[in-house]
């Protein structure tokens, strides 16, 4: 596939503060793209310099073949953005919002109510169009920001943290938005997270940490190489040194508490082993490592280095 963003040796700084340090990656038209890091990472610098709202301080930005710093203008006709916070006029309707939001493009008259009858439908708010925006809900209010981002038709949607503050249910419609603009459409979807689990059906997964990228790859790479499986075992009283006893001729990790000792990623045959000694055993349970123990792991194990 094509890359539509790609993003080389880039560089910006604050008052001698370095926030996103020398970062490269690409993204390939069409995917969805996950930005992963801890707040203060340095996602949200690099989004604002891939929307054209910051200059680099070096390095470059190429947007479907054009740089940021030469092509603004066009480029800006060619994304949209959803930030983490609402940025429509509480007290306008929200078709008064959309259609000042469409003027900017020139999408004005019947142009403008045939794209505002397709989106609306798209996206399933018709029954708020005329509602003032600080009337809707948490998840109605994503609706309508989504609906600003993509109006003017772009060929790549920016998100960042688009579920901040929102309830689960809220976060769910979200990303059932995500992903028909996606698949229906075609749109290429660059997101910014703090939660891994989050990213689970992302393409490619890029973390980054103190302005430099630490990890990339699919979920289920990343979830293979930093997550921990767990087992917990809970021995009848006065059984746990003989239980410890037993499990040192594994030789697995482990860490022992006042009423339970848990081994680091077992195997299955290290699991039915362990359980033979059931004799000791009062009960046990089973974690397995997921994508958020990825995450955690990654910025533990990978905290100075850089790819």
């Amino acid at each position: 596939m094509t890359s539509i963003i790609s993003v080389k040796n880039l560089r910006k700084t604050y008052q001698h503060k370095t926030v996103v340090d020398n970062i490269s990656f690409d993204v390939e038209e069409g995917s969805l793209f996950s930005f992963l890091g801890p707040n203060g990472a340095g996602k949200s610098t690099t989004i604002n310099i891939i929307c054209t709202v910051l200059n680099a301080t070096s390095g470059e930005v190429i947007i479907d073949g054009q740089n940021v710093k030469k092509h603004s203008k066009d480029i800006r006709k060619k994304i949209g953005v959803v930030y983490q916070q609402n940025v429509l006029d509480n007290l306008l309707t929200v078709s008064e919002n959309l259609r000042f939001r469409a003027s900017l493009f020139g999408i004005l008259g019947k142009e403008f109510e045939d794209r505002l009858e397709a989106v609306a439908k798209e996206l399933d708010f018709q029954n708020y169009l005329n509602q003032p925006f600080h009337t809707l809900s948490g998840g109605q209010k994503r609706r309508v920001e989504i609906a600003r981002a993509i109006f003017h038709e772009p060929k790549i949607l920016l998100l960042d943290e688009p579920t901040t503050g929102l309830d689960s249910e809220s976060r769910k419609t979200v990303w059932e938005i995500i992903g028909k603009l996606k698949k229906t459409f075609g749109m290429t979807i660059f997101l910014t997270t703090h939660y891994l689990e989050e990213a689970r059906n992302s393409d490619l997964i890029t973390v980054i940490n103190k302005g430099k990228i630490v990890a990339a790859g699919s979920a289920i790479s990343l979830q293979k190489k930093y997550s921990c499986d767990r087992l917990l075992l809970y021995p009848y009283k006065e059984a746990m040194n003989h239980l410890i006893a037993n499990v040192k001729n594994i030789s697995l990790p482990y860490t022992i508490f006042d009423d339970r000792l848990v081994i680091e990623n077992p195997s299955v045959n290290n699991v039915l082993e362990i359980l033979k000694y059931d004799s000791l055993i009062d009960s046990f349970e089973f974690f397995k490592g997921n994508l958020d123990d990825a995450f955690i792991n990654i910025l533990k194990q990978t905290e100075d280095s850089v790819l």
